[in-house]
């Protein structure tokens, strides 16, 4: 027993749907390097929070040792994903340069 599937030419009804916003779409470049701005932003930021942290700890303020640590921590490993990110880039680059055309 089959039965008919109604409904399927609202569908067709359906018109393409134009961007709401005037701004143009961004650049895949312009994305990179916001990307890349952003990481380096949430890099710096998150060794400033670990400064701080240290700073109040060693002036007897109320962080506990805990979350300094963990501050560190967080920032050691940012640090180091930058780092990583940066030598893999470098990499590809110079993988691009011996190449031949």
């Amino acid at each position: 027993m089959v039965m008919p599937i109604s409904g399927a030419t609202a569908a067709a009804s359906i018109t393409s749907v134009a961007p709401t916003s005037s701004s143009p779409a961004p650049s895949a470049a312009d994305g990179f390097t916001d990307k890349i701005a952003g990481a380096m932003q949430s890099v710096s930021d998150s060794i400033a929070q670990a400064d701080a942290n240290v700073q109040d700890v060693a002036a007897g303020g109320d962080t506990p040792i805990h979350e300094m640590m963990v501050a560190q921590t967080k920032a050691q490993l940012n640090t180091e994903l930058l780092v990583q990110m940066r030598n893999k880039a470098v990499e590809a680059y110079q993988e691009i340069m011996r190449m031949q055309v």
